[in-house]
């Protein structure tokens, strides 16, 4: 009984904490004044969150299922897209938001871009 309460536990870990990164980035998204900044406020939710989420839902499947090589697969596979999406996305999202002439925040010094 412990082993299962210790599987909820981390589950449960994983999935709020990853669920709270997410709502930060939510909030921290609101609260910004520019564009360029906006897409830098989405690397925790891709970068930590999402990761996070994933790993409590492999850890339940295990606890469930037991161990499935294919099921590991996948969520390495979704973990390494969330990383590699999440820095190409923000890399382009930041150069098209800046290019388009959006006004930047005034307390964005240096601006490198310029």
């Amino acid at each position: 009984m412990s082993e299962n309460l210790a599987v909820i536990i981390v589950v449960g870990v994983l999935c709020i904490g990853g669920a709270l990164f997410v709502l930060a980035s939510a909030v921290g998204m609101l609260r910004v004044r520019d564009g360029v900044s906006r897409v830098n406020v989405l690397s925790g939710a891709t970068g930590v969150g999402m990761p996070a989420i994933v790993a409590g839902i492999y850890v339940n499947s295990v606890a469930v299922d037991g161990f499935d090589g294919l099921a590991l697969f996948k969520a390495l596979v979704a973990v390494g897209g969330f990383v590699v999406m999440s820095s190409v996305a923000s890399n382009a999202l930041g150069r098209a938001a800046y290019r388009s002439g959006a006004p930047l925040d005034p307390a964005t010094d240096p601006n490198e871009l310029a």
